[in-house]
């Protein structure tokens, strides 16, 4: 996607990085009230983002979050979900920021 773009790459990196950040703390307001349809929305942007990273498991588990809440369906569950993506975004984030030391 970055044809090999070192410079394009790291942007693309710091830009998801921070991405993480923001979703992370969204998401415990949207559940906390109850804001399913912007709980959707934010899950469908993020779950872009991670497919762009190569974050299948990520993109997994949001593609079934947006459905869910969507619909409002299951709703107990969403709390599991950001739980999830908090351990998820935790790692990736140790992982990205490894590459991104690995290749100044």
């Amino acid at each position: 996607m970055t044809g090999n773009d070192n410079g394009m790459m790291k942007e693309m990196i710091y830009l998801f990085l921070q991405q993480l950040v923001e979703v992370r703390s969204e998401f415990g307001m949207l559940v906390s009230s109850k804001d399913w349809s912007e709980l959707s929305r934010l899950a469908h942007k993020i779950k872009s983002s991670a497919l762009v990273m190569g974050v299948e498991s990520m993109a997994s588990e949001m593609k079934e979050l947006e459905l869910l809440a969507k619909e409002a369906r299951s709703t107990e569950k969403y709390s599991e979900y950001v739980a999830r993506f908090n351990t998820m975004s935790d790692l990736v984030e140790v992982e990205l920021k490894a590459f991104l030391a690995s290749t100044k």
